[in-house]
């Protein structure tokens, strides 16, 4: 850690990095990131099938990222049956083992902007294992969007 990290961040210690040398997250995300980078937007595909699932976390890679293969994994327990991978998984897959990949779509601190990212991620690739209500509760927010976008254009031109 430098001068600069510790003297231009008001919590310079907070940034915790992964000490597995096995890290099955870790060893698939790209240099300068790692399970315990904050606040990811991400994307998983079921190698089964390959649909997909955009999600976002306000939590480490590590924590949100290890709920999917279990939801997957268990999609009858009753805590999980609301989860996008446990109903894909006991409608199409139930009783075969999770085969799942992620890719780290990005990472944002600020709840609204990453919200925001996550729903134009939803809405230009159309997931397959979003459900509607996912698509419907960032409707407003879509329109909130295109209304501030228009207005913005309208009034510089």
């Amino acid at each position: 850690m430098s001068l600069r990290d510790i003297f231009c961040s008001s919590r310079p210690y907070d940034r915790r990095k992964c000490t597995s040398n096995s890290c099955n997250i870790c060893s698939r995300l790209e240099e300068g990131s790692d399970c315990s980078t904050m606040c990811p937007i991400y994307e998983f595909t079921c190698n089964l099938c390959s649909k997909q699932y955009v999600g976002e976390s306000s939590r480490s890679l590590n924590e949100r990222l290890s709920e999917h293969p279990r939801f997957a994994t268990n999609p009858t327990t009753g805590s999980y049956k609301e989860e996008a991978m446990a109903v894909h998984y006991s409608k199409e897959h139930l009783g075969i083992s999770p085969d799942l990949s992620f890719r780290l779509l990005g990472t944002e601190s600020n709840t609204v902007l990453r919200k925001v990212y996550e729903a134009l991620f939803i809405y230009s690739q159309g997931p397959e294992l979003n459900d509607k209500e996912d698509y419907m509760a960032h409707k407003p927010l879509f329109a909130t969007i295109y209304i501030g976008l228009f207005q913005y254009y309208r009034v510089g031109m």
